[in-house]
């Protein structure tokens, strides 16, 4: 533990360096420029028209969908989908005028709007729509489409037909941004060209992007027609913050009450969930992460009442005063509220006693008194990885450690790149995150299909009967059939994933996302905001207004 902290400090002065050499190269002016050329520093402007934010790592997928770009609700920004998602969370046209499926749910039909060009002035055809739904499905690693059967461009319309019905195709048609099909190729992220509000005019990879507003832009006209996002970790963005230059930065709760002039905190409910992955299975088992071979499991985490003690016995409401200072609500699924979330599964947690009694039962007892337990021979003590550069998920590991505790359970917790997580996180409980706003990720996260592919189910869970009803929920043909079979996945009444259930991962609490804005800026009406705090906010960005 005191070796992650010691590398949490130099990651924050590292950061803290960097924020200032950016900043440098942000503000800075040409030689013989004025101080009243630039924006920010020219309150006295009529029209604002450029905004800097330090919102985070924006640039993952790096502006092409082939890797990875939309899978996080980033790329409201610089393409047009068939589909978006409103503020009410309703599904609407965005590329697509409308949309229309078959009875059998296995046709889908896109009349396309004739007014949206690329940011290179060329218009955006259904070719285009056709080339990057067949290229994304010959591709198949940051997008599944393998269920498509055949995609047809007729005229200005798109007809997709489906081999069988996936509930959750709805969601990607949101999430998959059109590319040229003649101006695309492995150098996409060098040139990107997409139909959204802006374009990527600089691109200084994990340093800064600017974008411009692009011109061909069919929608409503942005006031803002340049940004600049900082690619930096929470502490650097907060010493941007403090430096009057960022007009957004996020801050994570633990920094949510410092004043900073000219600046207020904004708050946005989420479905941003925070949780313990855990091991499943034993230890000595092999495996694969992001196609990478790996060691698999863990001999303490993968008895079952190891997993339902802590689900029950840690204090969900304390980790939320303590680790979130209060901004945020407690999780008991990664969709708590949403229409598919089981509303059995919500327990009264902190109930040491009922923990405790769940772990006795189990075999496990401190024997030599030590205060933590044992089970022929083995001690309830086990690893857990966090992101060390990710303030929130630090502070709540810490809590979570402590409060393991009370239930004679040692946590030892490791503050590690994701790139290290990932090597080594199905062998240890990893602080985990997600929550969307579709339930795919509850396939994702606990199908025993998907183990080994990505970073999918990284607890290695398998229960046949969860696994037949997170396949009928995936092939149902209407929304609502479909949740009635995500709910029985987490819970029938005897198995589920859930906590009460087989608990491969702890939900705990639901984040606030939490922004220090300038006072002047009105961001319009947000969403409740999926995982991401990076991405979350942009989804209606031409709507963001600045108040003189």
């Amino acid at each position: 533990m005191k070796a992650g902290i010691k590398d949490t400090k130099k990651r924050i002065l590292s950061f803290i360096m960097l924020a200032l050499s950016i900043l440098m190269v942000v503000v800075g002016c040409e030689s013989g420029s004025s101080e009243q050329e630039n924006p920010i520093a020219s309150p006295q402007a009529a029209v604002k028209e450029e905004l800097v934010l330090a919102v985070g790592k924006t640039d993952v997928g790096m502006f092409d969908p082939k890797k990875g770009w939309g899978t996080h609700a980033q790329i409201r920004l610089t393409h047009s989908s068939l589909l978006t998602i409103d503020s009410d969370l309703n599904f609407v046209g965005d590329l697509a005028k409308s949309y229309s499926v078959s009875e059998d749910a296995l046709t889908w039909t896109f009349p396309l709007r004739d007014d949206v060009k690329f940011s290179n002035g060329e218009q955006v055809t259904a070719e285009d729509v056709k080339f990057t739904y067949e290229m994304l499905k010959q591709d198949g690693i940051k997008f599944d489409l393998s269920f498509v059967d055949s995609i047809e461009a007729n005229d200005n319309t798109i007809v997709i037909k489906l081999k069988e019905p996936r509930s959750t195709f709805v969601s990607q048609l949101t999430e998959i941004g059109i590319v040229p099909k003649a101006h695309y190729d492995d150098n996409y992220s060098n040139n990107p060209i997409g139909s959204g509000p802006y374009k990527v005019v600089q691109y200084d990879d994990g340093q800064q992007i600017i974008m411009e507003y692009n011109p061909y832009w069919y929608g409503t006209e942005p006031q803002f027609k340049k940004l600049t996002l900082l690619l930096l970790e929470e502490d650097a963005a907060l010493a941007a913050a403090k430096a009057g230059q960022a007009d957004i930065v996020y801050v994570p709760p633990r920094f949510a009450d410092q004043k900073v002039p000219g600046m207020t905190l904004l708050k946005y409910e989420s479905i941003d969930s925070r949780g313990i992955m855990l091991p499943t299975v034993p230890s000595g088992g092999k495996g694969k992460t992001n196609g990478k071979a790996v060691d698999v499991g863990n001999d303490v985490t993968s008895d079952l009442a190891i997993r339902q003690a802590l689900n029950i016995g840690l204090d969900r409401q304390k980790l939320l005063d303590v680790a979130l200072n209060g901004y945020g609500q407690k999780a008991f699924c990664l969709c708590d509220n949403m229409p598919w979330f089981n509303e059995e599964t919500v327990v009264n947690d902190g109930d040491i006693a009922a923990a405790k009694k769940i772990l006795a039962d189990g075999g496990w007892a401190d024997t030599n008194k030590d205060g933590i337990l044992e089970k022929n021979g083995l001690k309830a003590e086990f690893d857990m990885f966090y992101s060390s550069s990710d303030q929130l998920r630090t502070d709540l590991s810490l809590a979570v450690a402590d409060q393991a505790k009370e239930l004679g359970i040692k946590i030892n917790l490791i503050g590690a790149t994701w790139d290290e997580i990932y090597v080594k996180g199905k062998t240890a409980a990893v602080a985990w995150g997600g929550g969307r706003h579709h339930p795919h990720q509850l396939y994702t996260m606990n199908s025993s299909k998907v183990i080994d592919t990505g970073y999918n189910n990284m607890s290695n869970y398998q229960n046949p009967i969860v696994d037949e009803y997170l396949d009928k929920a995936l092939t149902a043909a209407t929304q609502e059939e479909a949740n009635k079979y995500w709910k029985l996945a987490q819970w029938d009444g005897k198995t589920g994933f859930s906590g009460i259930g087989d608990a491969p991962i702890v939900w705990l609490v639901r984040v606030d996302h939490l922004y220090l804005a300038n006072e002047k800026l009105d961001l319009g009406k947000q969403p409740v905001h999926s995982h991401g705090h990076e991405w979350a906010l942009f989804g209606n960005i031409t709507e963001w207004t600045w108040r003189n």
